[in-house]
């Protein structure tokens, strides 16, 4: 061991003793000095850096890895963090064949191209791939529109803003400067530029449905590719446990009745629950893979299938779980036939011998469960406790951690929690290595997470057979729903729906939990914020549905839904916004992967998670004419500079 390695080893001790906030473990063996130098300077000039020596920085130690996002301006999460902005954020350059469009910025003193992707969706809001949507494009695929996304991670913004007189646009034309906004951070800038064949050669993710994998930078993990739910391992790329399996399985079981709750069914992942990925949009920042859900019985696929989306990012996955107009058609459909149905979801880990568990609920004296073979009595009363909160965090203790971004729109003890009556649920906790099951591969509970579920949501039901009857079917978006619902309201279309609400809202009035409109009013758009709606920006969405209830509802329990819609309709237009925009909602449930939450702990990092990155276009740059853009057969080969070896030797990057 070095001097400097034995320094290391007794700040780990002392930090892990002090503070458990800050507990992690140091990795201590590191890379050469010099040739860490050489890949920081590297890595500051050009974000392909850590792709292309990878390799060679397998034994980087903690030290060193603090140090790279130091030298990057970053923290811990802003490292990590992917951006989007939509094509409607950008509206002089739509119409722009997307071919023709790519990002760079200024970096180390050059302008060079940054990695990006530009995704099309379709009107339901899943990416688009041509051959396996069931809905339409939103727009045309090849065309830069309304709502596709521009996507690309915050580092890779340059400090720099491009100066005419300093920096030099060889080819094409520079269309906008886009500034990059940070509460912990130097703002920085990037450019959309058009006919330029410079490329970045970063690739932060890759995915292979055949062989079932997916790496990135960081983390690989392989599955089998007919069925994503049997996920067969998971590990880190980088560190002393490098290729180290931390996951042993995934199961679902919904045990229900079909009609009656006398007439009993199991369902679960092993035999009748099967996700099977489709296609992937696989681009330089993230994978997008379209997974097709379907409930097997008796060897036959039954009626109910559903699509949906996974996007891997570098170091976080996120299933935007979405809410369109056809969500109500196929939630309707699933409640009508189930009775009593109990729902078991956990994930078995292991390999996690120390690592430290808590969640939002349960953190009020910064308190962890640790994994060690026994169950604590805080972690019995983790193990009972109802909803996890805002968030959840695992410290594997091998150097990353686990971070949870919860995005469904129920609030504990909140207004859109007050519906789920006649539902008992509860998060499922379990450290036990004596613990088996039979859908695991390894032995033991080390540890076992998840949730469980017991009933049907009686109110919710009510509501469900009380939606006013249209045709849903030939809507492309909620804001369309909106106004056909506005409409209906003149036919008392609501009149048993509004009876519905206002008795759940007379029992929460009567309990105190809601005493005023505007109580009202805030508690709604508390549940709703946890929702990203595409299409009407969300601080604007949430001012007008606010103030549409508050305009409408001269009681607590007095509320009447087609009112606050055609409101709504009227305070958007008052603003020149066209409700119809409004497309759909995701609920975009987010794992993140830190190498640590930073030394604010997990409520500090959950905060960062809250106050994200903003993008804002500037508006465009003034350089001098450059040089027509090659073809695309004839452009220039992107030379990468030579990496040194750990041992030494010159090395050029794959």
């Amino acid at each position: 061991m070095t001097g400097r390695q034995g320094w290391i080893g007794v700040i780990a001790l002392l930090l892990s003793v002090t503070s458990p906030l800050k507990a992690r473990e140091i990795w201590t063996d590191g890379v050469p000095d010099a040739y860490f130098k050489h890949f920081v300077e590297f890595y500051k000039a050009d974000p392909s850096a850590m792709g292309r020596w990878a390799t060679g920085l397998t034994r980087i130690s903690t030290e060193q890895l603090d140090y790279t996002l130091k030298a990057l301006d970053t923290t811990q999460f802003t490292y990590l963090y992917p951006m989007e902005i939509k094509g409607y954020d950008l509206p002089r350059h739509n119409g722009i064949p997307t071919e023709e469009l790519s990002l760079m910025a200024v970096r180390a003193g050059k302008l060079i191209p940054v990695p990006y992707q530009i995704d099309e969706f379709d009107k339901t809001g899943l990416i688009w791939i041509e051959g396996e949507n069931d809905s339409k494009a939103e727009g045309d695929p090849r065309i830069f529109d309304d709502f596709d996304e521009l996507v690309f991670m915050f580092r890779d913004g340059g400090w720099d803003r491009f100066d005419p007189a300093q920096h030099t646009l060889a080819e094409g034309q520079m269309l906008e400067e886009i500034r990059l906004d940070s509460p912990r951070n130097k703002p920085r800038y990037l450019y959309l530029v058009r006919n330029n064949s410079e490329r970045s050669r970063a690739d932060y993710v890759q995915v292979d449905l055949d062989e079932g994998w997916i790496q990135t930078t960081l983390m690989r993990m392989e599955f089998e590719p007919k069925d994503f739910t049997q996920i067969q391992s998971m590990a880190p790329r980088l560190g002393p446990h490098k290729d180290e399996n931390v996951f042993d399985n995934i199961y679902v079981n919904i045990s229900t009745g079909i009609l009656n709750q006398n007439l009993r069914v199991d369902l679960d992942t092993r035999k009748n629950i099967k996700a099977t990925p489709l296609a992937v949009k696989d681009g330089a920042v993230r994978a997008s893979m379209l997974v097709k859900a379907r409930v097997w019985y008796a060897y036959l696929p039954t009626f109910f299938s559903q699509k949906f989306q996974v996007d891997f990012y570098e170091q976080s996955v996120t299933i935007p779980s979405r809410f369109a107009i056809g969500s109500m058609k196929v939630l309707k459909f699933f409640l009508m036939f189930l009775r009593e149905p109990r729902i078991h979801f956990a994930i078995d880990f292991q390999n996690l011998d120390g690592a430290r568990l808590t969640f939002d609920s349960v953190y009020d004296n910064k308190q962890y469960g640790i994994v060690d073979g026994t169950m604590s009595d805080f972690e019995t009363r983790m193990n009972a406790t109802r909803l996890p909160g805002d968030w959840l965090h695992l410290d594997s203790n091998q150097g990353w951690e686990m971070f949870f971004s919860n995005h469904m729109p129920v609030v504990p003890n909140g207004l859109f929690d007050a519906f789920l009556d006649g539902v008992t649920m509860n998060m499922f906790y379990e450290d036990d290595a004596n613990s088996t099951t039979k859908y695991e591969h390894d032995p033991g509970a080390t540890p076992r997470l998840g949730f469980q579920s017991e009933g049907i949501p009686d109110t919710v039901i009510d509501l469900m057979g009380a939606i006013p009857k249209l045709d849903f079917q030939n809507m492309d978006s909620l804001g369309e729903a909106i106004v056909a619902l506005a409409a209906a309201e003149q036919d008392g279309a609501f009149e048993k729906y509004d009876e519905v609400v206002n008795k759940k809202l007379a029992e929460l009035k009567a309990d105190g939990r809601i005493g005023t409109v505007d109580a009202l009013a805030d508690a709604f758009i508390a549940d709703l914020d946890r929702m990203n709606f595409s299409g009407i920006p969300r601080d604007t969405f949430n001012q007008i549905v606010h103030q549409a209830i508050v305009d409408t509802t001269p009681a607590v329990d007095q509320i009447h839904h087609g009112k606050v819609l055609a409101r709504m309709i009227t305070l958007a237009s008052d603003q020149g916004i066209d409700i119809r925009r409004l497309r759909y909602a995701t609920m975009d449930n987010t794992l993140w992967f830190p190498a640590w939450v930073g030394e604010g702990g997990a409520s500090d990092f959950q905060w960062q998670v809250s106050h994200a990155p903003t993008a804002t276009p500037l508006g465009p740059v003034a350089v001098p004419a450059s040089k027509p853009a090659h073809p695309p057969e004839a452009a220039p080969a992107a030379t990468a500079p030579a990496a040194t070896s750990p041992s030494g030797s010159s090395a050029t990057a794959p």
